[in-house]
C-alpha cells in the first residue's frame, strides 16, 4: 500500500469518497475498466499501475464484498455483485449521448462470442481503490496512480442472478480447484471463437475469411447479400440517415455497417460505434456455421459434406 495514501486516509476530509476499480480482463484478453457507479453516473478516469495509460472506467452498478483476510488459512472467496450487462445489452440501444457505453459493450461480447454469464467465467479481475481526489479527467495526463494495494481474483462461479444483477463468486488465482492448464471450456449450444478471428489475426478457430466469400450474412443468419457490389462504400465526406448501410474494407477485412442515427461526416464507421452498428456479424449457433461453411453461393441448399469450424461441443452440457 502507497505511503502517500496511507497519509492521506488519515487525514482524510468527510466529504471524500472512497472509490472502486475494476480491471476486468475477459477469457480472449480483451480487458474493460468499470468503475462502483452506485450513486456517481459519470465515468472516471485513472492511471494504469505503471502510470503509462489513462483508461476510462465506465460507471456501473458493481459492488466486492468479502475480500477480509483471516487467520486460519483460507483463501477468501469474495462475492461480485454487478450489472446483468449481457442481459441489459440485449435492449439497449444507441442513446444518443455521444457516448454509447452500451453498444460498446455489446460489440465487445459479440466479438468474445459472449452469449451468457457463464461464458465471461475464466475472466480476470483486478480490484483496485482510491480516494476520488486522485482521480483524473478525460485529457489528463497518465501520471503514477496513488492507491491501495490492489487484489486480484478469477470469476469462479454464477452464484445467482436475475434480469438485472449477477452474483460472480470470485477466487485466488492460486485456490482453484480442479483447473488443469492449459484448458479449454466446453460450451455446447454456442461457439466461444472470436468470429474471423484466425483469418484476421489467428486468434480462435473460426477461419471464415475476411471477405466472406461474397456472402454476408447477420446475427440471425440471414443473408445481407451475396453482392457485395451492392453495397456503396463509405466516403469520409458524405452524410448518412438512419438506416443507411455502407461498407468498409480494411486489410482485405469488408465489413457491412447500417447507419443508427443521422450520420455528419468523417465518422469512419470502424471507430465511430455511436454512430454505425456492424450487420455482418455471426449468430454463434451450429446453423451459422452451416449457411457460411455449407451454403451454396447461388442457393440455400447444404454441401454436408464440407467441414465445419465450430468452436462449441453440440450434445454436451452447456457449460463444462
Amino acid at each position: 500500500m502507497s505511503q502517500n495514501i496511507i497519509d492521506t486516509v488519515q487525514l482524510q476530509e468527510v466529504d471524500d469518497a472512497l472509490i472502486q476499480l475494476f480491471d476486468l480482463t475477459l477469457p480472449n484478453g480483451t480487458k474493460v475498466y468499470l468503475t462502483n457507479g452506485m450513486d456517481n453516473t459519470q465515468n472516471i478516469y485513472f492511471s494504469d499501475k505503471t502510470g503509462s495509460t489513462l483508461n476510462e472506467y465506465v460507471s456501473v452498478p458493481i459492488q466486492i464484498e468479502g475480500i477480509e483476510f483471516n487467520g486460519d488459512g483460507a483463501s477468501p472467496r469474495p462475492s461480485l455483485k454487478v450489472a446483468n450487462i449481457v442481459v441489459l445489452t440485449r435492449s439497449l440501444s444507441n442513446d444518443g449521448d455521444g457516448t454509447s457505453d452500451e453498444e460498446i459493450f455489446r460489440d465487445i461480447l459479440e466479438d468474445e462470442g459472449i452469449i451468457s454469464n457463464d461464458d465471461i467465467l475464466g475472466s480476470y479481475i483486478t480490484c483496485r481503490a482510491t480516494l476520488f481526489k486522485h482521480t483524473q479527467k478525460v485529457g489528463d495526463s497518465a501520471r503514477t496512480p496513488i492507491e491501495f494495494s490492489p487484489q486480484s481474483y478469477i470469476l469462479d462461479r454464477v452464484a445467482g442472478e436475475d434480469q438485472l444483477m449477477v452474483d460472480f463468486e470470485l477466487a485466488s488465482p492460486i485456490d482453484v480447484e480442479g483447473v488443469k492448464l492449459p484448458n479449454r471450456t466446453i460450451v455446447g449450444k454456442y461457439c466461444p471463437w472470436k468470429y474471423q478471428g484466425f483469418s484476421k489475426n489467428g486468434v480462435g478457430g473460426c477461419t471464415w475469411p475476411l471477405d466472406s466469400n461474397g456472402r454476408f450474412f447477420d446475427i440471425n443468419d440471414e443473408v445481407i447479400t451475396k453482392d457485395i457490389t451492392t453495397i456503396s462504400a463509405w466516403s469520409n465526406s458524405a452524410t448518412y440517415a438512419i438506416g443507411n448501410k455502407v461498407k468498409t474494407t480494411t486489410n482485405s477485412h469488408t465489413q457491412i455497417w447500417e447507419a443508427l442515427r443521422t450520420v455528419p461526416a468523417n465518422k469512419n464507421p470502424e471507430t465511430a460505434l455511436s454512430y454505425w452498428k456492424r450487420l455482418d456479424v455471426c449468430g454463434k449457433l451450429l446453423t451459422s456455421c452451416k449457411v457460411r461453411y455449407q451454403g451454396n453461393n447461388t442457393d440455400d441448399t447444404l454441401d454436408t459434406k464440407k467441414t465445419l469450424f465450430f468452436g462449441g461441443f453440440p450434445g454436451s452440457n452447456k457449460f463444462r
